[in-house]
């Protein structure tokens, strides 16, 4: 990966992440004043996808960022771009999809 495209994710990644906390705020503090169901499962989607920038941060300051967990092989930046907390490449990504469907 490029010097500029891993710059390019990196923010892409940190405006995500101080969105989805955004989110979260106000998805906690709208369940607390109204008990509202939907706000319940908006918090555990924005929290769950809040887990998966973390650990793309993470995997950016230890060198692991844009190879697939599952197969070891490059995650393309244009995948990265469009997602760019991704931890599979495509095939592996549908896969797992596959796999663990509701």
């Amino acid at each position: 990966m490029k010097p500029w495209q891993k710059d390019q994710l990196h923010r892409a990644l940190e405006q995500r992440r101080e969105a989805l906390l955004g989110e979260i705020e106000r998805d906690a503090k709208r369940l607390r004043e109204e008990q509202v169901a939907t706000e319940e499962a908006d918090l555990t989607r924005d929290v769950g996808e809040l887990r998966d920038v973390e650990a793309a941060r993470r995997r950016l300051d230890d060198g692991s960022y844009g190879i697939c967990t599952d197969c070891g092989a490059d995650i393309g930046f244009e995948r990265l771009h469009a997602e760019p907390e991704a931890a599979r490449c495509i095939e592996c990504q549908r896969r797992h999809e596959k796999t663990y469907r509701d």
